[in-house]
């Protein structure tokens, strides 16, 4: 997400199963005014959704047409919602709450936090802070629970080891800047994106757990407001051009990324989450957030080959 977008919003105030199918083309998020800014499921097509202005988080059952009310907004804290993650081993699911000041820089903004809710019941687990001035983006885990957060607005990806119960500076360096979507490749190094530079990057890690080389890779076209971005289990990497209204196909092969569109004309498209051969889109309609009526606001599903 794009500082242009948060301080619109600021002015008007994973991997699935094989198995798993869906009957619909199409699910509804909440009601108006909703604008949701990430997606994510879990092994058996169950979608779970974000809204930035409302502060809620809706699930959508295996084939529903509709959401539900799952979390409601925080009570205090910053409670625009942005990445959601479900990681079904820890039986959790991630959530990114942030101040939209943090991106004007106003030194009253609150900081982040990334909330740790049980998957089965939506109960809070526990709740992090970031560090001042941060903006919590995006969600990925590793097989031993770890959990690792992009900052955007300091150029960081913040760590939760196990059992801690703070987060630490997994990695920040100034290429980092814009950081936004996040997602662990089959090598197992993190790939990041910046939404503010259209970059894409390839951060090792060493056996300790520790970060290693940060590698932007050459891109075969520019990506323009790279946003939300998923594996897939067939190793292609999927990423929401919310600047380009499209989603796309990334193979890598060493330093080298080719993209290759899926479907475009999307509304700002800023998340995806694979469900078998199904990728849904998450269509955010941020330009439409000055409108009286923006209309009802979908997740996509775009057929893969």
């Amino acid at each position: 997400m794009s500082a242009k977008t948060i301080a619109l919003y600021a002015f008007t105030a994973v991997l699935a199963a094989p198995g798993a199918a869906y009957a619909v083309d199409q699910v509804q998020i909440g009601d108006q005014k909703v604008f949701p800014e990430s997606i994510t499921s879990t092994a058996d097509g169950t979608l779970y959704a974000g809204s930035m202005p409302l502060g809620q988080v809706f699930k959508a059952a295996p084939g529903a047409e509709t959401t539900e009310l799952l979390i409601d907004r925080p009570t205090e804290g910053p409670a625009a919602v942005l990445g959601v993650y479900a990681d079904e081993a820890a039986k959790t699911l991630w959530v990114c709450y942030s101040d939209p000041a943090a991106f004007s820089g106003s030194p009253d903004a609150a900081p982040a936090q990334v909330k740790a809710y049980d998957l089965g019941t939506a109960d809070l687990k526990a709740s992090y802070n970031l560090e001042k001035g941060s903006f919590c983006n995006d969600i990925a885990t590793t097989a031993d629970g770890a959990a690792y957060v992009a900052d955007t607005t300091n150029g960081s990806v913040m760590r939760l080891k196990p059992g801690a119960d703070a987060l630490d500076v997994w990695v920040k360096d100034a290429a980092l800047a814009g950081v936004d979507g996040l997602s662990f490749g089959p090598d197992g190094a993190l790939y990041v994106n910046s939404v503010t530079t259209g970059k894409l990057f390839r951060i090792t890690m060493g056996a300790d757990g520790a970060a290693g080389a940060i590698t932007e890779l050459t891109l075969s076209e520019p990506l323009k407001g790279p946003d939300g971005m998923r594996f897939g289990d067939d190793g292609k990497l999927y990423v929401a051009q919310n600047g380009a209204g499209r989603v796309d196909a990334v193979t890598i092969d060493g330093d080298t990324a080719t993209v290759s569109k899926l479907k475009d004309g999307f509304d700002m498209p800023t998340a995806v989450t694979k469900v078998g051969d199904t990728l849904w889109v998450l269509e955010a309609k941020f330009s439409k957030m000055q409108e009286a009526d923006p209309g009802l606001f979908y997740a996509y599903a775009v057929k893969l080959q």
